[in-house]
């Protein structure tokens, strides 16, 4: 998981690297685009067929989550054009926020009131980081919360296909990923260096090894275990921020970063122990 959680924070770093040459929604054709590839040849190397695996009774929901996460990182992905990494990344925690929203009207569970409690404190937090009515809100702020909801669908629509294999879902996701943002890639095209295609290539193959890794270990371990390691992505937003971009979150930018890590720990770690 922090390998996977790893390979996430260098994608975002690379979308926004890519992003000051490229429109934000060739990036995202880009990244599933080159997954694909990459799983592709992975299936191909261990002699088995990806169209075997595509067989499936539930192919409108795999092709669904895929939408989903289509528009969650074309969301988080043009923002980065405009947004400092970190806080598009903080910005992007609130969406086990959305999942409980949604988890009553969608899945008709019932969620307890201590929960509604961290989703509204969680959001509190949001507002410190996007600050609306200020000088320094910018609308890109409001995407990455977007993208949240499309990820909280996500993550909704992913329980309902576990019948299907893996390698199954994950190909769906990739593939039809690729091939619905090929429809918006060619209204904002612009040819891609050398150099850009490799890297490219190279950050499309670590969202594989990222999807890959959640995967995996979501097989070999609980979500309470896990939950906490994906917050581990803020420390490469915040490395490579400064690093790459020389962008520092503010005080109340931090704070706010705090708080949604801290509410959305609770929702998530209360869910997988049934509280």
């Amino acid at each position: 998981m922090v390998l996977a959680m790893s390979c996430i924070g260098i994608v975002d770093a690379t979308a926004k690297w890519l992003g000051q040459s490229l429109h934000g929604l060739q990036v995202v054709w880009g990244y599933f685009s080159a997954m694909t590839f990459t799983l592709v040849l992975v299936i191909v190397g261990q002699r088995r067929s990806p169209f075997t695996l595509l067989k499936t009774q539930r192919w409108k929901l795999q092709v669904g989550r895929a939408a989903c996460l289509v528009g969650s990182l074309s969301c988080l992905f043009v923002a980065l054009q405009h947004i400092p990494l970190a806080e598009a990344t903080v910005i992007s925690f609130t969406a086990p926020l959305f999942v409980v929203a949604l988890a009553g009207p969608m899945l008709g569970e019932r969620v307890h009131w201590t929960r509604w409690v961290a989703v509204l404190t969680g959001m509190a937090g949001a507002t410190l980081v996007v600050r609306p009515g200020t000088e320094l809100f910018q609308i890109a702020a409001l995407l990455p919360l977007i993208g949240s909801f499309f990820f909280a669908l996500f993550n909704i629509v992913t329980p309902k296909l576990r019948e299907d294999p893996s390698e199954t879902t994950l190909l769906y996701t990739c593939g039809a990923g690729a091939l619905l943002t090929t429809i918006g890639a060619p209204w904002v095209w612009q040819w891609p260096s050398l150099n850009e295609w490799l890297i490219i290539l190279g950050f499309g193959a670590l969202g594989a090894l990222a999807h890959f890794g959640v995967v995996r270990s979501f097989m070999n371990a609980d979500v309470s275990t896990l939950a906490p390691l994906n917050y581990t992505r803020l420390i490469w937003a915040l490395g490579l921020g400064w690093i790459l971009f020389s962008q520092w979150p503010d005080t109340l930018a931090l704070v706010g970063g705090a708080i949604i890590v801290a509410s959305g720990l609770y929702v998530v770690i209360n869910a997988a122990r049934g509280n």
